[in-house]
């Protein structure tokens, strides 16, 4: 699948919370915020486009919304559960 311009900008977002989230994690989770437009770009792709999962970057070993909806919870290859929230 070639990503239209709005999976490319999640990815971008993606790439730039994986190079972050080591710099924040302890004991296994890690807190991201992004814009609230950013987290929107993330969720549409997530959630609402369609996307299938090996668009995402590899770094990613799956991902889901949280029960209330207000934070993606992506969880890393390495087994670190990051917390996407909008702030």
């Amino acid at each position: 699948m070639d990503p239209g311009l709005h999976v490319k900008q999640a990815i971008n977002h993606l790439n730039k919370v994986l190079a972050y989230y080591p710099y924040v994690a302890a004991d296994g989770e890690a807190t991201v915020a992004l814009t609230p437009e950013d987290w929107g770009v993330v969720a549409d792709a997530f959630f609402h486009m369609g996307t299938p999962p090996e668009v995402f970057p590899d770094a990613i070993a799956a991902y889901r919304l949280s029960d209330d909806g207000s934070e993606m919870l992506v969880t890393a290859q390495d087994g670190t559960v990051i917390r996407i929230q909008a702030g």
